[in-house]
């Protein structure tokens, strides 16, 4: 199976978090005389456990070969009272979190194994430590365990991530090409009953919703490249951002006249972002702005402050002097596909918010009073920022 990438320094927060950290060996490892005679009887525990379980009876009985459960789970407690958590481990561990999104197998029995492992080694400590000694082999042992759960689930979460990912990406490509054939034999037969009126208009509602359908193949691309690749944090000052965006949220909406005022602190002038998903949130936001605004007399308003109540970060408001939405309606417009304009793919809001989280921040939609609407986005400031 294709392993993903193993995220070393994301792991080794973990084990800075927890504590387990500056050692070279394990600092369980003066107890491994202990421990490690028990390693056998450790992984029938656990293989009692699963070969208790239909699904992953099942899961067990069609690996090759049949012992390697059982030796994955000695290896695993091995490595615990040796060598701790170091690449060695996590690899071991991130591994197994990949194979249980392969064999299908239900994560919450995943948990329930390491809950075992742990009753097992906490057995152990009772009947073979010292009382001196047994407060802090479990505490070290309860941080091993939580380590690995932590590991393992992060390695499941990932890869089961990236699988969805690849399918619906998959499917996106897919829809690409009949969409062209439908356009172009669309284009072929309006060739061949220019005068016809009917025709016209079955054609050119065809030719629409094939239009339609190719920029949501290519939304729904946009919108994976940005879920997978990693947050990329750098200076980015705004206002050119806005100004890039703004350029392409106009030809998007086909609002090449609204008129927009603009406002930023200097202490929120410099936002820490990638500045191409910026350029691509704000794109978003703006072409929902120029959309909704008073077709009359478009009007866009953008101001950028220092967040009063979260230290480090930034709110943009963008708002427009349209129709004010009803706060429920204002809820549903995160959700992919959905859109109460009838040519549009409804992936804009959606791909704005999943960029601002990726960069810890968020974005919310909220009536401006008397008419209107206004999105508030939450980002963060770069750290040389005017203060």
């Amino acid at each position: 199976m294709p392993h993903t990438y193993l995220p070393f320094n994301r792991l080794r927060q973990f084990v800075e978090l927890l504590g387990l950290g500056g050692e070279l060996r394990s600092p369980l490892a003066k107890w491994s005389g202990v421990f490690l005679p028990h390693a056998d009887e450790f992984a029938q525990c656990i293989e009692t456990f699963v070969t208790s379980r239909p699904q992953l009876r099942i899961i067990r009985e069609n690996q090759h070969p049949p012992t390697r459960l059982n030796s994955n789970w000695m290896r695993w407690f091995t490595l615990i009272f040796s060598t701790g958590a170091d690449e060695t481990l996590m690899t071991r561990i991130w591994r197994s979190g990949q194979a249980h999104v392969v064999y299908n197998v239900d994560h919450r029995y995943v948990s329930l194994a390491y809950n075992i492992a742990r009753g097992f080694c906490h057995e152990l400590v009772g009947k073979h430590l010292p009382l001196e000694e047994q407060p802090t082999a479990l505490t070290l042992l309860d941080k091993m365990i939580d380590f690995s759960i932590l590991v393992e689930t992060d390695a499941f979460v990932t890869y089961a991530t990236q699988c969805e990912l690849e399918v619906i990406q998959g499917i996106s490509h897919q829809v690409r090409n009949p969409v062209s054939i439908i356009g172009g034999s669309a284009r072929k037969l309006l060739k061949l009953h220019p005068d016809d009126s009917e025709t016209r208009e079955a054609v050119e509602t065809i030719l629409a919703e094939a239009v339609r359908l190719e920029h949501m193949a290519r939304n729904v691309n946009i919108y994976m490249d940005i879920t997978r690749n990693e947050a990329r944090f750098q200076p980015v000052p705004l206002e050119p951002v806005l100004a890039a965006s703004r350029e392409r949220a106009q030809a998007g909406a086909s609002l090449t006249d609204a008129t927009v005022t603009l406002s930023i602190d200097p202490r929120a002038s410099v936002l820490s972002a990638d500045p191409g998903e910026l350029t691509t949130m704000f794109a978003c936001l703006l072409e929902n702005a120029f959309r909704f605004a008073d077709p009359d007399n478009p009007k866009v308003d953008i101001t950028a402050t220092t967040n009063p109540v979260r230290d480090g970060f930034a709110v943009i408001t963008i708002a427009n002097n349209g129709e004010t939405f009803d706060p429920d309606t204002l809820g549903q417009a995160f959700s992919p596909f959905h859109s109460s304009t009838p040519m549009a793919t409804g992936f804009g809001l959606p791909m704005a918010r999943v960029i601002a989280s990726k960069y810890s921040g968020n974005i919310t939609q909220a009536p401006v009073e008397p008419i209107g609407t206004k999105s508030v986005v939450t980002l963060p400031v770069h750290v040389g920022a005017e203060g």
